[in-house]
């Protein structure tokens, strides 16, 4: 190996070289290592001990760029013509594990003893290339933004606005010299500015609220949105300046006011939510209850027997076991029905009404028709008064009227002629729509019942039904701005009305 510079071995010289922040690295003019302190070990990862007498280029030059560094070194020792030599050069090194990065290297020739050395002091970029990088893609970001965005030093002294906010206060080419961020507050929040933002930067770093800024070529005040707070040394988090970002309030202030001019007018629609959403609650209360018990009894029904279903397969009691599969089956059934009476409760209210005018006599002869071959030979009288056209959704009242035609046949069957009536008649600003039957009726005490979800007044053995239909019918009366009642006397049947708008 090559001796060593005598000037390496000095200590003081070594200290000098060990202590250095940049890697240093000598060669002689054949690319063998002679020097390589401590910062260069850091830096590529290869000891001292391990690089001495090895060629430079299958250290740290990536193959890409060995052939030229080696060309120009011998270039460079024949002709003594210096192309790079005592230049800074941005080019990329490799580490030992391969992982090139990005560097800055200057090479600077001494001639010893007949022989030319380079000495190389080379400083690793990667970090300044990744804040390079978050400027360049932070000052991307501020340009790209529609807010006001700003940056001033710890006097104020405005040092950068971007392009939107130069546009909201009206700056055009430079921003003029000694301009603060107070400058751009319009007189009469200079107080806010001084007496509350300030204070709060200084105390906490941050400080956020609503002011005016000043237009500097029109004078319009203008609303705004603001953020101030403290930027700091990410390295020593000494504060170095303060930044704000402002957005432009003013449609949201001009919406503001015309909310408030109309605040007055809406009182009453509010009025009438909360009433709707107080029955809501009412209703969801009642609701509730019944599911918590009505759902759970098919479900208590299935579980029971299917215990018993296995104790009478283990049993080979195929007899019981029969059996119980058959109220096992009907429990499933009647799960099912409730389900899906609860699905279509719940479609009634999610689905916007589509009002038309709505003729009642021909939803009435459609039904008649819908109706007719569940009746199995029965003998239904029908008396149909005259029925008028009103404002409604058609379909949703075709469901109102089938729930209570239905309830009106299914109760009045054990007659030997069901009397079914439908009648309408005009009531100061509303209809009064009727159904009569000749039914079982019911106790008027239990009026109230009648239209709560799965409320029976009447056992399933002798009635069918998940009562879920009057439910039904009196949420989408009462959606039409309407109401639902009904009256009976037990043993000789019941009527059920109903309003709508006239």
């Amino acid at each position: 190996m090559p001796a060593s510079l005598p000037l390496a071995t000095t200590a003081i010289a070594q200290a000098m070289l060990q202590a250095s922040l940049d890697g240093i690295v000598a060669i002689d003019q054949d690319n063998l290592v002679v020097e390589w302190n401590s910062a260069a070990e850091r830096m590529f990862g290869f000891p001292r001990a391990e690089v001495l007498g090895q060629p430079l280029s299958t250290l740290i030059i990536p193959p890409a760029y060995r052939t030229a560094h080696e060309h120009g070194m011998k270039r460079y020792v024949a002709t003594r013509v210096p192309h790079l030599v005592n230049h800074r050069v941005q080019t990329v090194a490799q580490r030992r594990g391969g992982e090139i990065f990005p560097c800055e290297i200057v090479f600077h020739p001494l001639d010893f003893e007949g022989r030319t050395y380079f000495a190389a002091y080379i400083r690793d970029l990667t970090e300044q290339r990744r804040i390079d990088q978050e400027r360049d893609q932070l000052a991307q970001v501020a340009e790209a933004s529609t807010d006001f965005i700003a940056f001033s030093d710890l006097d104020n002294r405005l040092l950068y606005i971007n392009t939107a906010g130069r546009r909201l206060v009206g700056y055009e080419g430079r921003i003029p010299e000694q301009a603060t961020l107070a400058d751009l507050v319009h007189p009469e929040d200079q107080d806010l500015l001084i007496q509350q933002a300030w204070p709060a930067v200084r105390a906490t770093g941050h400080w956020q609220g609503e002011m005016r800024l000043l237009h500097q070529g029109t004078g319009e005040a203008i609303d705004v949105h603001r953020t101030i707070f403290t930027v700091r040394d990410p390295a020593t988090g000494a504060p170095v300046g303060f930044a704000t970002v402002t957005r432009d309030i003013r449609e949201i202030k001009r919406a503001e006011r015309e909310r408030q001019a109309w605040q007055a007018s809406l009182e009453a629609q509010v009025a009438e939510r909360t009433l709707e959403l107080t029955d809501l609650n009412a209703e969801l209360d009642a609701f509730s209850s019944s599911v918590s018990h009505d759902l759970r009894t098919p479900i208590r029904h299935i579980s029971g027997f299917a215990g018993l279903l296995r104790r009478a397969l283990a049993q080979d009691d195929h007899e019981k076991s029969a059996a119980y599969l058959q109220v096992i089956e009907q429990a499933a059934g009647q799960m099912d029905a409730l389900v899906e009476s609860l699905l279509t409760l719940a479609r009634q209210a999610r689905e916007p009404l589509r009002r038309s005018p709505v003729n009642l006599a021909r939803v009435i002869t459609r039904l008649q028709a819908e109706l007719q071959p569940d009746l199995g030979g029965r003998q239904v009288h029908w008396t149909v008064g005259t029925l008028p056209v009103v404002q409604g959704d058609e379909t949703l009242l075709h469901q109102v009227l089938s729930n209570l035609l239905q309830n009106a046949l299914k109760y009045s069957r054990q007659r030997p002629v069901s009397t079914i009536g439908i009648q309408a008649r005009l009531q100061e600003t509303e209809w009064v729509i009727e159904v009569r039957d000749n039914g079982v009726g019911f106790d008027p005490q239990d009026a109230g019942k009648l239209f709560g979800v799965f409320q029976r007044l009447h056992p399933a053995s002798e009635f069918e039904g998940v009562g879920v239909g009057l439910a039904t019918a009196q949420r989408i009366v009462t959606r039409h701005g309407g109401r639902i009642w009904a009256t009976a006397v037990p043993g000789e049947g019941a009527t059920f009305s109903f309003t709508l708008p006239a």
